[in-house]
Order: structure tokens, then C-alpha cells, then sequence
């Protein structure tokens, strides 16, 4: 680029602009933001379902192994055994593996009880979500807790139930507790992707 000012030449060279003399830069050295253009419904979709049958072959895996026992046992049955007790303690009920031993009724935690599927959902949402990893992350921990809380609820429910009304255990067990686990986790994502969005828009959330 040649400037003349006044009646001298002056050569400047396009990366070292010159003090004192007016440069305005080429499109070659423009600074573009860079823009990451969210995933589409479909690849949200495949990434969905690509994570959840995922998970759902390494809990078939592990299932019978000592991290399944682990997760019936002393993740699921015993805190249940001792809020049982908390609550009722002239049940006088007991954990013996995946049971949960009283007299006049107990349950068996039977492998779908454990709430995992509605787990791997909410994790699978998450993974395949417009979400920072930080974001998804928090998301995954509470998410957890939140149906892990719930998990819990519902077997309490199903072991007063067995207890007082076999035939409501049944309709109970069978059909509306594993849809109201779902819908939980389904409402909990919801809930965390509108949160997630309502924060962005303030600046309060940092895109990592």
C-alpha cells in the first residue's frame, strides 16, 4: 500500500501500520468472532439414543457384578430399611441384599427398581442437550440426586402399599411409578435447559 502525504511516498506494509498516518486494515486481518452453531434436533436425537443404549449395555454388564449388588444393596435397600425404620419403627425391618425384610410384607428390589433407567435418560438428555460441560455436568450431579430422591419415595410408597393393598401395589408397580419416574426426569431437563437458557441471556452463565 502506497500513501502519499504531501508530496513524499510513503510504502506501508499491511501487518505494521505507521503512527500518524490513517490505515484501515484489509478483510484479511479482520478479527471474526468465532460462532458454534448449537447441534440440530437430529444430531440431538442419534446422540440421545447413542448414549442411552450405551449406558444401558454397560449396566446390563454390571448388573450381577458386585457394582450392581453395590447399587441394589447398599445404595438402594439399606437408606430405604432405615427410613422405614425412622418412620415405623414397630416394623422393626431389616436389609438382607437386595430385601428388604418385615413382617407382615417386604419387597424385593428386582433389577428396574433401582431407578437407573430413568437415570440413563436424564443423563442421555443431558449429554446430547445444547449445554456448556460445565452446565451439563451440574446438571448430570443434580439430576441424579433428584431422581435418586424420588427412587427412593417411590419404594417407601410400594412397601406400604404391599402391606395395606396388594392390588394397588400391582397397578402402582407395573405402570404408574415407572411413568412418574420418567416424567420426572424428562420435567427435571426441561426445567435445567430452560434455567440454563433464562441465565445465558443475563450473562450469568460462563460458555465453556
Amino acid at each position: 500500500m502506497i500513501v502519499r502525504n504531501r508530496d513524499k511516498a510513503i510504502s506501508l506494509d499491511k501487518h505494521k501500520p505507521i503512527a500518524g498516518v490513517d490505515y484501515w486494515p484489509d478483510q484479511s486481518e479482520w478479527v471474526l468472532p468465532t460462532v458454534t452453531k448449537p447441534p440440530t434436533l437430529i444430531a440431538q436425537a442419534f446422540r440421545f439414543i447413542a448414549v442411552f443404549v450405551i449406558l444401558q449395555v454397560a449396566w446390563l454388564a454390571l448388573r450381577d457384578q458386585a457394582f450392581g449388588h453395590i447399587i441394589r444393596g447398599d445404595l438402594t435397600v439399606k437408606p430405604a430399611v432405615m427410613l422405614i425404620n425412622l418412620m415405623t419403627p414397630d416394623i422393626h425391618a431389616n436389609a438382607l441384599g437386595n430385601q428388604i425384610l418385615a413382617k407382615g410384607g417386604g419387597l424385593v428390589i428386582k433389577l428396574g427398581c433401582e431407578g437407573v433407567e430413568a437415570m440413563f435418560i436424564l443423563i442421555a438428555a443431558m449429554l446430547s442437550g445444547p449445554l456448556s460441560r460445565l452446565v451439563m455436568l451440574k446438571g448430570i450431579v443434580y439430576g441424579t440426586l433428584f431422581i435418586y430422591v424420588f427412587n427412593q419415595a417411590r419404594i417407601l410408597t410400594l412397601f406400604y402399599t404391599f402391606r395395606s393393598d396388594k392390588s394397588l401395589f400391582n397397578v402402582l408397580h407395573g405402570t404408574v411409578a415407572p411413568l412418574v419416574l420418567i416424567a420426572l426426569a424428562a420435567l427435571f431437563f426441561h426445567w435445567w435447559l430452560g434455567r440454563y437458557r433464562s441465565l445465558s441471556k443475563s450473562g450469568q452463565v460462563t460458555h465453556v
